[in-house]
C-alpha cells in the first residue's frame, strides 16, 4: 500500500500581538506545507525519514505499537511524528517520509502541518475514518502535550485551510473571498523568542496603557477592514492595510533590521503590501504581490531564503494511491 497526504502551513496576515489582547486577527493557510508518503512493509519495521533535517531512524513494532517516550526538554519536530504514531496500532510495518517544504521555527505552523499530515496518512493506512474536526482536535492535543500550551489557530489552518478571521472572543470564522492572494514568504534565518516578545509587549502595555492600547485598537480596525477588503476583492486596500500593520508592529518593538530590509526591499520592487508575520524578532515577512511577483522573488531570494505561495483552500487531504 502507498499513501500520500498533505497539510498546509499558515501565515498571520493581520493582528499579531494584538490578538493576545482580545483583538481580531486574520490567518491564511498557504499551499506550502508538509507532504507525507507512507509505504507499507511486509515486516514489523518502521522507518521514519525527514529529509529537511537529515533525520533517519528505524524502529520495530512491539505488540502492534511503536512505543515512543516524549522528551519534554527538546520539543523536536520529530516528537510530533511519534506522538501521532502513538495514537494507532499497526498490523505491519511501514516506511514514512515527511517532506517539510517550509521553514521550521519561523511562525509558519510547521509543527501543526507535520502533525496533521501524518495523522491523515496514518488514519488512511489503518482504514480509520477521521473527519477534519477530529483531526484538528487530536492535533491540537498533541501540540499542547509537547509545547505545554497551544492556540487552535495553527492546527485549524492546517486541517481546514482557507482564510480565518479570529474575532474578539477568539472564535475562528472562515472568510469567504473571491480574489487571488499571491504571496512571497522570506526568512531572515534569525529566530525571535515568542514568549519573550509577547511579554515585552505586555510590559509596554502596562507602562503606557493609553498609547499601546490605542495601537491595539488601530490593529483591531485594520483587521476588521482587511476582512472586508478580502470579501470585496479590494487589492489596493489590502496592501495599504498590511503596510499600516507593519508600522504598528514596529512601534511596539517586535521589528528588526533584517525584517525591515526584507519589507522595504519587497515594496521597492512592487509589492502592494509587506509586513512581518508571527511574533517578530526574527522569522519571516510576507509580501502581497499581485504584480511583479517574479521580480520581487528574484530580489528577495538573492539575499534571503524565499518562496512563493498562495492560499490553500482545501486544507489537509490524502489518498491511497496504491492498494
Amino acid at each position: 500500500m502507498k499513501i500520500k497526504a498533505f497539510a498546509p502551513g499558515k501565515v498571520i496576515l493581520f493582528g499579531e500581538h494584538s490578538v493576545v489582547h482580545n483583538k481580531p486577527a486574520i490567518a491564511v493557510a498557504i499551499n506550502r506545507g508538509v507532504d507525507v508518503e507512507l509505504t507499507s512493509r511486509s515486516d514489523n519495521n518502521v522507518t521514519i525519514e525527514v529529509p529537511l533535517i537529515n533525520y533517519s531512524k528505524e524502529h520495530e513494532l512491539v505488540n502492534k505499537k511503536l512505543v515512543f517516550e516524549l522528551d519534554s526538554q527538546n520539543k523536536m519536530i520529530t516528537d510530533y511524528i511519534y506522538e501521532v504514531i502513538n495514537l494507532f496500532e499497526f498490523d505491519t510495518g511501514f516506511d514514512l517520509t515527511i517532506d517539510i517544504k517550509m521553514y521550521l521555527g519561523a511562525g509558519l505552523g510547521s509543527s501543526a502541518a507535520v502533525t496533521v499530515s501524518c495523522m491523515k496518512a496514518l488514519s488512511l493506512f489503518n482504514h480509520i475514518e477521521m473527519d477534519k474536526k477530529e483531526i484538528a482536535t487530536k492535533a491540537r492535543d498533541i501540540e499542547i502535550k509537547i509545547q505545554g500550551a497551544a492556540s487552535p489557530i495553527d492546527t485549524s489552518m492546517s486541517t481546514y485551510g482557507g482564510i480565518i478571521y479570529i474575532n474578539e472572543e477568539f472564535e475562528l470564522q472562515r472568510i469567504n473571498f473571491d480574489m487571488d492572494l499571491p504571496l512571497i514568504v522570506s526568512n531572515c534565518e534569525l529566530s525571535g523568542n515568542t514568549g519573550q516578545l509577547v511579554e515585552s509587549v505586555r510590559q509596554k502595555y502596562v507602562k503606557y496603557p493609553e498609547i499601546v492600547g490605542n495601537i491595539f485598537n488601530a490593529m483591531q480596525e485594520i483587521s476588521k477592514n482587511a476582512k472586508h477588503a478580502l470579501e470585496n476583492g479590494n487589492s489596493e486596500e489590502l496592501g495599504d492595510l498590511m503596510n499600516l500593520n507593519q508600522g504598528l508592529l514596529d512601534s511596539i518593538g517586535v521589528n528588526t533590521v533584517e525584517l525591515s530590509d526584507m519589507v522595504y526591499l519587497s515594496r521597492k520592487f512592487g509589492a502592494k503590501g509587506s509586513k512581518l508575520t508571527g511574533s517578530g524578532g526574527g522569522g519571516c515577512i510576507i509580501a502581497y504581490c499581485p504584480e511583479n511577483i517574479n521580480r520581487i522573488y528574484e530580489e528577495l531570494s538573492s539575499k534571503y531564503p524565499t518562496f512563493k505561495c498562495e492560499q490553500s483552500d482545501e486544507g489537509v487531504y490524502g489518498q491511497i494511491i496504491q492498494e
